[in-house]
């Protein structure tokens, strides 16, 4: 099935929008999907969230693969997507920790 993932820049304090964002979201969803498929067969749903953290970017992603199985992750950086980029690594990290645990536990370990 396909994912539904939502992505938004967050508001800051003075209502301002967080800046333009240079990580075009056809290139965070690539990149979610791929995360996700890599280790699972969908998943229910997905956020990313871009804001702007006084002079730096924090992204924050969390996945909502199946009953039990979720992801988060954050990471700051000196641009959007550094920042993005960081977060999905972690988030990966957690999706193939996650796919392991539940892998061990099927198999008895």
């Amino acid at each position: 099935g396909e994912t539904k993932i939502r992505i938004r820049k967050k508001i800051t304090k003075n209502r301002r929008p967080a800046g333009p964002c240079q990580t075009p979201p056809t290139r965070i969803g690539h990149r979610i999907e791929s995360a996700i498929g890599r280790y699972f067969d969908a998943a229910i749903e997905a956020h990313v969230v871009i804001s702007r953290e006084g002079h730096e970017y924090r992204t924050d992603c969390s996945v909502h693969v199946g009953t039990g199985i979720a992801a988060q992750s954050h990471a700051t950086g000196a641009a959007p997507r550094a920042s993005f980029d960081a977060a999905a690594e972690r988030l990966e990290k957690q999706l193939r920790r996650s796919k392991r645990k539940l892998r061990d536990q099927q198999h008895g370990r």
